[in-house]
Formats: C-alpha cells, structure tokens, sequence
C-alpha cells in the first residue's frame, strides 16, 4: 500500500474543514495503521460522483482491515493470556493475573476482584498502581474490607453498590465519573477512600463474571483508564480484547473452583467412608461371643468391688 505523507492539519477533529481528495488521503492513512473510523468518510460516501465512489471502496477497505486487525489482536494477545490462565495450578496467582491482564488490556490505573461466597462478594485481589497497593492473591497481604453482600437485611436486592448491582443484573456498567454520574450507585465507599488516601476514583468499569452454567461466580472492577499518551484519566471504552480475556478468565476460574469443589466433595466421601468402617469394625467387635464375655467379667468385677 502506498503511504500518503499526512500533513499536520489532518486529523478527526479537523477533517470536515479538509477537501475531500485530503480526507481520502487521511482516511488510506488511517486504514495503512489499522486505525480506520468509518466517521471519516460517513458523508463522502453518499456522494454520487468519483469521489464519492472512491470513498465506498476506502470505506469497505478500511472495514475489512479494522475488522482483521481486531482478530489479529485477539489472536496475539488474548489467547497466550487464555493458555496461560488455564494451565495455571496457583488459585491465588490465577487470580491476580486475571486482574493484572485486565488493567493492562485497559491501561486501568486500579483493578478489584470479588468472588461470589454466600451470598456475598468478597474481596479476593485489591491492586492499585499510583498508590502501590497490593493485596490479597500471591501478595500474602489480607484485605480487610467487608463482603458486599448481594441483599440488603429486609431481603431486598442490594442494587445500590455497583459490583453487587452487576451481580444481580448481570449487566456490565461503565462509570465515566463517579463523582458526576446520575446513575444512582452509592460512591460513599469510594468517597470515603479517597478522602483517606487523597486518590481520585473516577472512571469505572464493573464486569460480570460467569461459570459454565451462567451462574455468576465473581465480579471484576477496573478503575480510572488512563490514556496512553497523556496520563489522563478518561471513560473505558467497548474493547473486544477484554470481552474475549473475561471469557477466557472466567472459563478458567470457573473450571479452578469446579475442581475444587470436587476434591471437597471427595475428601468428605472418603471421611464419611472411613467412619463407616470403623463402626462396622466397631460392630464386628462388640458382636463377638469373647467381647461379651469380657463385658460380663467386667461386670462382675464391679459388683464385687462394690459388695465389699
């Protein structure tokens, strides 16, 4: 593909005020870096002339690219990740890397995991780059915040904390401002954190995370995405990357706690199968002709003692 040098002017914000034959010439660039928008073109296309058929096939180019280059990042990134998840036999190592891969995928500043136990998400992975926190999974440092229990004392769903909200609803929620949204989660927590530490949580990303069956088995929260070239702190967008990694991550925790579970259930069976056998060997004994006998010389003994 040829590359047409892009002059300084050319950019999305500008690119109404460019002549059509440069908006071309941006949108080839933009194709060339697997960086097409369709807005680009979204007027030329409409045209009825030669730029305006020119624009169409730059705009089914630029499509087909954008959609390849997604699959091609899914592929070089994602499935490594998937592989390494699933063969990971370190629950707690399984779980931080789940979130570390997470924050990276998003370029998140903070990342909680919660695990669903009772009812209640408890807090199993607390990890926040600018305030070097690290809690919880190979860390070996306890996290000390309550479970956020899924229903509140009256049996009512407890919609009002967002990672309990998303649990209950299975929906994901994305938060561009905590301290701005109408939303009608309570923050108070979050508040509370950042009056504590002087941090500033902004932008949220609450996910869903779900086992084989569809049952909800955790939540991941990713906190304040920051912008790769400026540092700043800007909304979560819609990313098939992390969409495939919380598939990929959940199928692996879900087979994790699965596995677990079913060693659980088979170290109680064996517990209960032994203790069957000692009573029936217990039995055996007590229902000999010589046990009885000592029994009743036993008894004798007794009554002899107390006769004198």
């Amino acid at each position: 593909m040829v590359y047409f040098p892009k002059p300084a002017f050319m950019n999305a914000s500008s690119s109404k005020k460019n002549t059509p034959l440069e908006r071309i010439m941006q949108a080839v660039n933009a194709v060339e870096e697997g960086e097409y928008n369709p807005h680009l073109l979204a007027d030329l296309i409409e045209q009825k002339d030669d730029i305006g058929q020119l624009a169409r096939v730059i705009d089914t180019m630029g499509r087909g690219v954008a959609f390849r280059y997604k699959q091609l990042r899914l592929l070089r990134k994602v499935i490594p990740i998937g592989v390494a998840l699933s063969a990971e036999k370190d629950f707690n190592r399984l779980l931080e890397s789940l979130v570390v891969e997470a924050q990276s995928v998003t370029n998140a500043d903070a990342g909680t995991l919660y695990l669903l136990e009772d009812n209640a998400l408890r807090f199993v992975i607390l990890r926040n780059a600018s305030l070097k926190i690290d809690m919880g999974g190979t860390s070996g440092r306890e996290i000390a915040f309550n479970p956020v229990p899924l229903y509140n004392s009256d049996g009512s769903e407890n919609r009002a904390n967002i990672a309990s909200y998303a649990a209950l609803t299975r929906q994901k929620v994305t938060i561009a401002d905590a301290y701005e949204t109408s939303a009608g989660f309570d923050f108070s927590g979050t508040k509370s954190f950042d009056k504590n530490t002087g941090y500033r949580s902004k932008s949220f990303m609450t996910i869903p995370l779900e086992g084989k069956e569809k049952e909800v088995i955790g939540v991941l929260q990713l906190i304040n995405a920051k912008d790769p070239s400026t540092g700043e702190i800007v909304p979560f967008g819609s990313d098939d990357v992390l969409e495939a990694l919380v598939l990929l991550a959940s199928a692996a925790l879900d087979g994790y706690i699965r596995e677990e579970k079913l060693r659980a259930e088979i170290a109680k069976l064996r517990i209960e199968i032994d203790e069957k056998r000692r009573e029936s060997q217990v039995a055996e004994i007590t229902d000999t002709q010589y046990f009885k006998n000592l029994k009743d010389r036993a008894k004798d003994m007794r009554s002899q003692r107390k006769d004198k």
